[in-house]
């Protein structure tokens, strides 16, 4: 098999992984380790393409072309996703800490004060 050919396997197979939706936490550290190994075998067959191509090979390299137009914005889109995740974790971290904080120190008469900014 060759290069455009195998190139065409992973982008497809890149391209079904992406068109799902993020898995829920448990099980999304394999789902990004499995596109991480998707796009570095894509990213050394791509290395690996060099000219002349058959006719079938400009073909298929077409077909590649334009899915792999596709995986860029969807590959943005779970990047997105995944800080705004983040965001909402450091948040509640914060939020967490800054109310169990608030009991640590004594106050003057016994009323609570919420010290938040």
């Amino acid at each position: 098999m060759n290069v455009v050919e195998n190139l065409d396997k992973v982008t497809t197979h890149l391209l079904a992984l992406l068109d799902g939706p993020l898995p829920a936490e448990e099980s999304r550290d394999a789902f990004l380790e499995e596109i991480d190994k998707a796009l570095q075998i894509r990213d050394s067959l791509l290395q690996r393409l060099a000219p002349p191509f058959s006719e079938t090979e400009m073909a298929l390299g077409k077909k590649v072309a334009l899915a792999s137009q596709q995986v860029t914005p969807k590959l943005e889109g779970f990047q997105k996703q995944l800080k705004q995740e983040w965001a909402q974790v450091q948040q509640s971290k914060k939020t967490a800490k800054a109310y169990g904080q608030a009991y640590n120190s004594p106050t003057a008469d016994g009323m609570y004060y919420d010290k938040r900014n």
